[in-house]
């Protein structure tokens, strides 16, 4: 028996992972060489930026229903300023969710500017919860007195800061966790 003359190659072989038919499959790759061979490394997309925009997309469109519901209430009791708060954070609170909802559309289709969009909804949603918080507050204190007010405000702020914080992090975990799947 006599050696070969060329050194034998290593083939890996299996099969192609399955796929839904219409979409393709997008791979991040990283070339390397390693003496004279050539490796590329290829590995998956994360799942994130779809489980956080389904998210997204159903706390937005909740949002946008219990806003529009907001539309058609009674204000036959309320003065002229406090309808026109009840209003104003009403269409607020409508505009923020349907901008949340987009965003999660936009993280489904691993697109960056999600979590643009879904930080700006959070900024008006934070906006709305600090303009109903304060006009409370100053309706309460009239009524109740000061003390009554200041717990109020606290507890206003909790609830705002509480919201915040939860939808900050829908909208910004995929960012974190693997930023670079997203385009």
């Amino acid at each position: 028996m006599q050696p070969d003359a060329q050194p034998q190659q290593q083939v890996i072989e299996g099969q192609p992972m399955s796929q839904p038919i219409g979409q393709q499959q997008v791979m991040a790759g990283q070339n390397m060489t390693m003496g004279n061979q050539q490796i590329m490394m290829i590995r998956q997309r994360s799942g994130g930026p779809k489980i956080f925009g389904i998210l997204g997309i159903l706390l937005g469109g909740l949002g946008v229903i219990a806003s529009a519901m907001n539309l058609g209430t009674d204000l036959d009791g309320l003065g002229g300023t406090a309808t026109a708060v009840y209003y104003l954070t009403t269409l607020l609170s409508l505009v923020s969710a349907g901008v949340f909802a987009y965003a999660g559309v936009l993280l489904f289709q691993y697109k960056k500017n999600g979590v643009w969009f879904g930080l700006g909804a959070v900024g008006v949603t934070v906006l709305s919860g600090l303009i109903q918080v304060f006009y409370i507050t100053v309706e309460i204190e009239e009524v109740l007195g000061e003390d009554a007010a200041g717990i109020m405000a606290t507890l206003g702020l909790i609830v705002v800061g509480v919201q915040a914080i939860c939808c900050t992090g829908i909208v910004a975990l995929p960012m974190m966790f693997n930023g670079q799947d997203l385009e």
